[in-house]
């Protein structure tokens, strides 16, 4: 990965004069903040720009204050030619795979913050002006009542987007697989990307022999509970479960809307 100043794509390598014919070279491109950068972005800034005939040429790096203050982060790109730029803030496991921004098999999604846009220039100089918008949902589970001594189950999620397509950031279909972490006071955690459909499902099973307990439609729970999956900032979601020796009740808050299932063992 090459880090990102001034790019200069190697198809554009040949410098040009004042006395050339000046069509056919690279024009600068200013992409900036359009003001929209949701709560909660942090991190460096990632790039990648394209071409519909060569595809994504550049992907790198800059410091997140060079996108903020408009004038520090300058490309080189294609003049006379339809160009796609897309910044993404938050990444860390997930890498370029081919056409893909992709999440690692058995990972959750990173915290990414996205913005997405396309110019053509004609002249010297272009700007696109882009937002930042949160591209990932959190979905924390609260477990009540446990049994004494070791924790007997274990939570996954299974889902069908497994990353962000590149140019665009709509999300790409592929399989999603996560185990969320234990962590103190009986919390699991995840993060999943932006969903294609309902198709998102949260398995509980035991640890000892991997039997399942219960296969719950996650997403199409949420989904008639009003969440959007295309708003432009994306809400995080609460879920509570309850064992007892008879049950799991499964208590999914988003908002101000709670949706209780209760799950007989």
């Amino acid at each position: 990965m090459r880090p990102l100043g001034l790019l200069v794509p190697v198809l554009l390598a040949a410098a040009c004069t004042v006395k050339e014919n000046r069509t056919f070279c690279p024009a600068w491109c200013v992409v900036y903040s359009d003001g929209k950068v949701a709560e909660g972005c942090k991190g460096n800034l990632t790039c990648n720009v394209a071409t519909p005939l060569q595809g994504s040429f550049e992907f790198g790096e800059k410091d997140f204050g060079s996108f903020t203050h408009k004038g520090d982060l300058v490309l080189e790109v294609p003049r006379n030619e339809e160009v796609y730029v897309d910044v993404f803030c938050g990444i860390d496991m997930m890498e370029p795979v081919g056409s893909v921004l992709a999440i690692p098999m058995g990972c959750c999604c990173d915290s990414i913050y996205s913005g997405h846009g396309r110019i053509f220039i004609s002249g010297e100089e272009g700007e696109a002006g882009l937002p930042l918008n949160k591209d990932f949902a959190l979905i924390a589970m609260k477990v009540n009542g446990l049994v004494e001594g070791e924790y007997p189950f274990r939570f996954r999620l299974l889902g069908n987007v497994d990353g962000y397509e590149l140019p665009g950031g709509r999300p790409h279909k592929g399989g999603f697989d996560y185990l969320p972490p234990r962590e103190e006071g009986n919390i699991f955690r995840a993060r999943v990307p932006r969903q294609l459909d309902d198709s998102l499902e949260l398995m509980i099973y035991h640890s000892e022999d991997g039997t399942v307990v219960t296969r719950q439609k996650l997403g199409e729970i949420i989904r008639e509970m009003g969440y959007d999956w295309t708003a432009a900032d994306l809400k995080d979601i609460g879920i509570g479960v309850d064992v007892s020796e008879a049950s799991f009740t499964i208590e999914i808050e988003a908002w101000d809307i709670v949706e209780t299932i209760t799950v007989i063992l």
